[in-house]
């Protein structure tokens, strides 16, 4: 196999005044508000039918008297149309995916209470549901002769659980008593529901063989969080329903497809290592088990970020598939003949969801630029490069209003290591003035800022830009995009390395006179969370912190959380009994003595951890604080409502400590 390198080029922060000058004036005059960011469409999941004759895709909006999201499939032909919805309004629609002959489409609806398919046929006439599971649907699959459709659902309760439950007797046994996701078959035409793999073994993601003889299946231990890593795959056999392993081997293994003659299966796999911060690879192994071959090694990108979709060309020698690199996504081809990989398509900002015609001539796919939102695109192949058509235009709205003016910058941190971000600045920014500049870290830790429109849910940054702020976007140590050597560079080091990255690109922006140091803010969720709550302990440069969902103390994030132990034994070098003075020198509660900045706390209210630690110790030491939680919210905040809330307090939060209003 030929090796390959995608090069990462950093912009260097010498060069960044010239890209700021050649910026253009205003755009739009009409100012931004909260209400104008909720309004802003989503699209994503673009499927193509086998033809390339139409496109589904699903759109994303809140229904505010329903304080919740529609999401609706809408249908467009690349050769000429304006995009339909194809059913009212109203619905939770979802995952579209088109019949080989592309005459029906099936997806997933809610609209009934509880997720299930339904097959749209002809498309001109009402879906009618073809599932009633008693659980709802999470992914389905058509068999390739169109016949059957595959899909998955949890167990449903038994009827002696119901009856217990009914009179109050639900009392729950840590570690019994699994619901586990399992593959059920049934007819297109319609008729009862089989179930396909009655092994205790809780189902990822599914391929039919070309023929429907066989299903390739990315099987988990148990449906437990802290097993997310332990995921092998399985061929099942539907006349005799027996197994066979196709890979076992440590680490996640997952999102199997066939090739068009049914002899290999792709698949992402962490390549037998148990370690949540290596790269993860495509892999191939041929069906009914086999050598494992890894087409990937040597990329230095995200195979992770690029979805869950694979593309085979015709004769078998062409695997397409999305990967992320630095802070941007794209679309790469590998030949399997001799290893060579090459970029399909500039790089995409934002999402790199694609789906291709079967002979591989027309792809479609979301992509947004800085000044545009996430749109579908048809792209026409032309040897090696695409010819891109623009198909949905889903919120003229945004030529109204004023962009924000983004770039990814390079530094060096204080060890030499070279760290990019994403720098995005007020439209009309005038060179030689300073900036308020608030610094926004992403979750993770191997997460990744990328460039590209922002549709905000947490924070605001068309408001931020709006009221003059600059906003940082590090890539630290830790994040993905940019290889394994850099993925696993914060290993015993955090918040240490990734702190010395955080404040050297805050430095670089300073040096170059576009942020002012008497006025920094921090923000981040998550690991972010965690990283802004180090931060405030170790340095009092920040005039304001806003921190969601942190934790404070890995230990107890250790025995409280059921997300996967390996997280930490790979950080810390092994479980607390064996590391207790690294997972201590590591948990931000022990420098908080040291903190001083004002600090807003935001949290979802099942996900509380150890937020109310720092709220408490920030109180006791005199340091203006608000803890706000957000009822029926997990660590991610999902009501639209109170996503609303968490940017308006967010905007009022620096402006109030950095602007002074």
């Amino acid at each position: 196999m030929r090796n390959f390198e995608v090069r990462i080029v950093l912009l260097p922060v010498i060069h960044l005044l010239a890209c700021i000058l050649s910026w253009p004036a205003l755009a739009g005059e009409k100012p931004w508000t909260l209400d104008a960011i909720m309004d802003l469409r989503m699209v994503r999941d673009p499927q193509i039918t086998a033809d390339g004759s139409k496109v589904a895709f699903v759109v994303a909006s809140v229904n505010s008297k329903r304080n919740a999201y529609d999401s609706q499939i809408w249908l467009v032909t690349p050769t000429g149309g304006a995009p339909r919805p194809l059913v009212s309004p109203h619905f939770t629609d979802s995952s579209p995916r088109w019949s080989s002959d592309g005459k029906r489409l099936a997806f997933l609806s809610g609209r009934d209470g509880t997720s299930q398919v339904y097959v749209a046929d002809p498309l001109d006439r009402p879906p009618r549901k073809l599932t009633d599971s008693p659980t709802p649907v999470t992914y389905f699959r058509w068999s390739k002769d169109q016949q059957f459709i595959g899909y998955l659902a949890l167990d449903p309760p038994s009827s002696q659980e119901r009856q217990r439950r009914g009179v109050g007797d639900d009392a729950v046994v840590a570690h019994q008593g699994y619901k586990y996701s399992r593959i059920y078959r049934v007819a297109v035409q319609g008729g009862e529901a089989h179930l396909v793999t009655p092994v205790d073994r809780h189902v990822i993601s599914f391929d039919w063989a070309p023929d429907g003889s066989t299903i390739v299946y990315a099987g988990q231990v148990t449906p437990r969080n802290r097993d997310t890593f332990n995921v092998d795959l399985y061929e099942i056999h539907l006349k005799t329903g027996r197994e066979t392993t196709l890979v076992a081997q440590e680490g996640r293994d997952a999102h199997p497809c066939y090739s068009r003659d049914g002899r290999l299966v792709a698949f992402h796999s962490q390549a037998g290592k148990l370690n949540y911060f290596e790269d993860r690879q495509v892999g191939i192994v041929p069906s009914g088990g086999g050598p494992i071959r890894y087409l990937t090694e040597k990329m230095q990108g995200d195979v992770f970020r690029g979805g869950d979709e694979f593309w085979w060309s015709q004769d078998h020698d062409e695997l397409v598939f999305g990967a992320g690199v630095g802070t941007r996504d794209a679309l790469f081809s590998i030949t399997l003949k001799d290893g060579s990989c090459s970029r399909l398509m500039a790089p995409l900002h934002g999402p790199s969801s694609f789906s291709l015609s079967r002979d591989g001539s027309r792809l479609a796919f979301v992509k947004s630029s800085n000044s545009w939102p996430p749109e579908v695109y048809l792209g026409e192949r032309e040897g090696m490069g695409i010819q891109e058509t623009r198909l949905s235009d889903l919120n003229p709205q945004v030529k109204e209003f004023p962009p924000i003016k983004v770039s990814t910058i390079g530094w060096k941190s204080r060890d030499g290591l070279d760290v990019e971000g994403v720098l995005r600045l007020p439209v009309g920014y005038a060179p030689g003035s300073r900036l308020p500049l608030l610094v926004e870290l992403h979750g993770g830790p191997t997460g990744v800022a990328l460039e590209g429109f922002p549709i905000p849910r947490t924070y605001p940054s068309q408001l931020f830009a709006q009221e003059g702020f600059a906003v940082l976007s590090p890539n630290f140590r830790g994040s993905s995009n940019y290889g394994g050597k850099f993925r696993l560079a914060n290993i015993k080091s955090q918040g240490f390395g990734d702190f010395d990255d955080v404040m050297t690109g805050i430095d670089a922006v300073v040096q170059q006179g576009l942020a002012d140091p008497d006025r920094l803010g921090v923000m981040g969720w998550s690991y972010g969370g965690f990283l802004a709550t180090w931060i405030i302990g170790h340095t009092n440069r920040f005039k304001a912190a806003s921190i969601g969902a942190t934790g404070s103390d890995w230990i107890s994030w250790y025995g409280a959380s059921d997300g996967p132990r390996e997280v930490l034994w790979t950080y810390f070098g092994g479980k607390p009994w064996d590391s207790w003075e690294t997972y201590n020198r590591h948990s931000p509660r022990y420098s908080l003595v040291n903190a001083k900045t004002p600090s807003l706390l935001l949290h979802g209210e099942r996900d509380i951890d150890s937020t109310p630690e720092v709220f408490q110790a920030l109180t006791d030491l005199g340091i203006p604080c608000e803890f706000v939680t957000y009822p029926r919210e997990g660590h991610g905040i999902e009501e639209p409502m109170h996503q609303r809330d968490v940017m308006d307090r967010n905007l009022r939060w620096f402006k109030k400590w950095l602007l002074g209003k």
